[in-house]
């Protein structure tokens, strides 16, 4: 999934979503609620996950840096 044209997703409920292999290289996902998501393999480098609720979320395997 690449959300590369959609990267202002600030404050965005994203609860529960599957979001494997999502492309948000630097997407600004501050104050996101990502409760329960999927982010397996995600590319969140350079994302801004300030104050984003990440409880629950599998960051498994995703890229930080």
């Amino acid at each position: 999934m690449d959300i590369s044209e959609r990267k202002y997703l600030r404050g965005t409920n994203l609860q529960g979503a599957d979001l494997i292999e999502a492309n948000l290289e630097g997407a600004n996902l501050e104050g996101a609620n990502l409760e329960g998501a999927n982010l397996e393999k995600a590319n969140l480098e350079k994302a801004n996950l300030e104050k984003a609720n990440v409880e629950r979320a599998n960051v498994e395997r995703a890229h930080f840096e």
